[in-house]
């Protein structure tokens, strides 16, 4: 992890799950589907999107030492993901689940643009966890996190 610190990859995925909230909560214009994730699901749905940037990310960490090929291998590890969860959730009934029918529904209604939006959070991740690891002291990056926590909190129940 030459290019980043455990600390500076959670806080990066906290500080990007944070801008998508802010483009969500103010576009009104946003999907149906997206708000009632949050609305139903609130620090759950949080919890799931910031565990599954450092997921994405600390996996390409560990397979590519360089950061450019990190960039790559994490648009990868993305895809992957995405196709085979998207897989599993058309092979079995989603009905008796209320979070595995309401990823359901998110395909049915964004469909491959999950894709894109799914890549550009994980690049926007080992960015912004490069940019701390270079920038700032762990002590900044630390309070940053507490931070951007404490906003992303107050989003999250304002839908």
């Amino acid at each position: 992890m030459n290019y980043h610190s455990i600390t500076t990859l959670i806080i990066a995925a906290i500080i990007v799950e944070n801008i998508v909230l802010f483009m969500l909560f103010f576009n009104k214009n946003s999907g149906k589907t997206i708000r009632q994730y949050y609305n139903q699901f609130t620090i759950g749905a949080y919890t799931l999107d910031i565990t599954s940037a450092i997921i994405g990310s600390y996996l390409a960490i560990l397979l590519a030492p360089n950061f450019y090929m990190q960039l790559v291998y994490v648009v990868i590890i993305g895809l992957i993901h995405d196709t085979s969860f998207g897989l599993f959730l058309n092979s079995i009934n989603t009905k008796s689940s209320k979070i595995l029918q309401f990823f359901k529904d998110y395909a049915k209604e964004y469909g491959k643009k999950i894709l894109i939006v799914d890549a550009l959070i994980l690049l926007s991740t080992l960015l912004v966890s490069n940019f701390l690891y270079k920038t700032l002291s762990n002590t900044i990056i630390i309070f940053l996190g507490i931070l951007f926590t404490y906003i992303g909190l107050l989003f999250v129940y304002s839908f």
